[in-house]
């Protein structure tokens, strides 16, 4: 499990605890949830730049599984 991922879990523990605690509709329960959804669109911006490192050669196979060019063959 990444540090980032880590964090997710951490904060969605603590959005839990402290909505328990303080209240669903308290600010400080809508803080915590804030912090989490935060820190989850830095995981999906994560994410999403790897896939932006695909050559084009790889995004066609991609979408193109079946293409002559793109099968690979087992020796």
């Amino acid at each position: 499990m990444s540090n980032l991922e880590k964090q997710i879990e951490q904060a969605r523990e603590e959005a839990h605890q402290i909505c328990d605690t303080e209240g669903a509709t308290s600010g400080q329960c809508a803080a915590a949830w804030d912090a989490l959804e935060e820190l989850q669109a830095e995981a999906a911006h994560q994410r999403a730049e790897q896939q932006d490192h695909k050559t084009s050669f790889q995004q066609y196979c991609d979408d193109n599984p079946d293409a002559a060019e793109c099968r690979i063959y087992d020796d």
